[in-house]
């Protein structure tokens, strides 16, 4: 600023040049002028020092009781703008958070749209009268005929809203999981469809991949998501032991939001693999290490005392398992294993080779050879031996 400033201009923009507030331009000439006016440099050191007790009669004190007036006005009015828009903001956040909920008693439906905290969900009281629920969130949507749920006797208000939350926990970290351990096998838009998940009796245990979205249909098995979700991901037109053992592996001993984990370890106390499971370090917390143990228990007694003994799960081979409907297991080599067998093989060869070769072999991107620089028997042969020596 070229032009010298006047007493009175550098007297007003004082409270700026205080604060720092002025360019710095002016704030150059209110300092030059201020080296130069006595006047203006004893208000300037009066209004940063402390205020001394000078007579009111002084015309210069009253000057500064105007400014300090002034001051404290900006400051309340300031203080006034910033709580009601801090108010404003709270208000909006609040009401964005609150989700839609409709019930429709003709076809006593629900419908909930506009969740942002799936957590914090409170269904009304009307969920008790309620046949079907249709949820739609960003990243899913799940429709529910509730009479399934209350097969499990379960308190609908508290364990919907919960489930949702693991639903959306789950996908997110799969999604997250893939793309940080199989760079072989990039998902891209694949992981990123929305998912649709039906929850009916109507004896459909399957998945289908569009070119907008994932369907999984559960049936009465609504705790199958994520295995679904990860078969659906997978696209194959047959499913065989690889297939299962990898979805198991990943939704069960990987996943920490899988809702088999949240059923617990149910009654396995009473199963023939328990002193095994139990001797392997096996707890009833239901933790992804514990199902890990849990499959490799299961191996164990299979290759011990034979199989035929327990469910498909546990010891039946996989080309007898008849829950998965669609797509058809293949009678293929391999398929002699029960699904918690091909979880625990496949639990091996991730740790051997790492979770990025099993991928590319599950996906089918690779041979068995070429994924694992040895043919199947010779693996197999491998892992047998570990569960044996480990577990006996």
């Amino acid at each position: 600023m070229s032009e010298k400033l006047s007493c009175s201009t550098v007297r007003d923009l004082l409270p700026m040049y205080i604060e720092n507030l002025l360019s710095p331009e002016t704030e150059e000439a209110v300092k030059a002028h201020l080296e130069e006016c006595e006047e203006c440099r004893t208000i300037y050191e009066q209004m940063t020092g402390p205020q001394p007790a000078i007579p009111a009669e002084n015309p210069e004190v009253d000057y500064l009781k105007k400014i300090n007036q002034k001051r404290s006005r900006m400051f309340i009015i300031l203080g006034l703008l910033a709580a009601l828009l801090v108010g404003s903001v709270f208000a909006w956040y609040r009401s964005s958070q609150q989700p839609v909920i409709n019930y429709d008693e003709s076809s006593r439906t629900m419908t909930v749209s506009g969740v942002k905290d799936l957590g914090k969900l409170r269904l009304p009281d009307s969920i008790s009268q309620a046949e079907n629920l249709d949820v739609q969130t960003e990243t899913f949507q799940m429709n529910v005929n509730l009479p399934v749920l209350r097969n499990e006797d379960v308190e609908l208000k508290k364990y919907i809203p919960e489930y949702l939350s693991r639903t959306e926990k789950s996908l997110q970290f799969l999604r997250i999981y893939f793309r940080e351990n199989c760079p072989e096998v990039y998902l891209g838009e694949q992981a990123d469809k929305f998912v649709e998940l039906d929850i009916s009796p109507t004896g459909s245990i399957s998945w289908r991949n569009r070119d907008d979205r994932i369907i999984i249909e559960t049936d009465n098995y609504y705790w199958h998501r994520e295995e679904l979700y990860i078969l659906a991901l997978m696209d194959s037109k047959i499913v065989q032991w690889k297939q299962l053992g990898y979805a198991w592996y990943v939704g069960t001993c990987i996943d920490p939001y899988s809702e088999t984990l949240y059923l617990g370890m149910g009654n396995i106390q009473y199963q023939k693999y328990w002193d095994t499971y139990l001797k392997a370090g096996g707890t009833q917390e239901a933790t992804p290490e514990n199902f890990r143990i849990l499959n490799d228990a299961v191996s164990y007694i299979c290759l011990t005392y034979g199989m035929n003994w327990g469910t498909a799960y546990e010891s039946m081979p996989l080309n007898r398992t008849l829950l998965y409907n669609v797509p058809k297991i293949a009678d293929t080599t391999g398929d002699n294993m029960s699904v918690c067998m091909a979880t625990s093989f496949i639990a091996y060869l991730s740790d051997q080779y790492g979770f990025d070769h099993v991928s590319s072999f599950c996906y089918g991107k690779e041979s068995f050879e070429k994924a694992f620089g040895s043919d199947f028997e010779t693996e197999y042969g491998k892992w047998s031996n570990h569960i044996l020596e480990v577990y006996g």
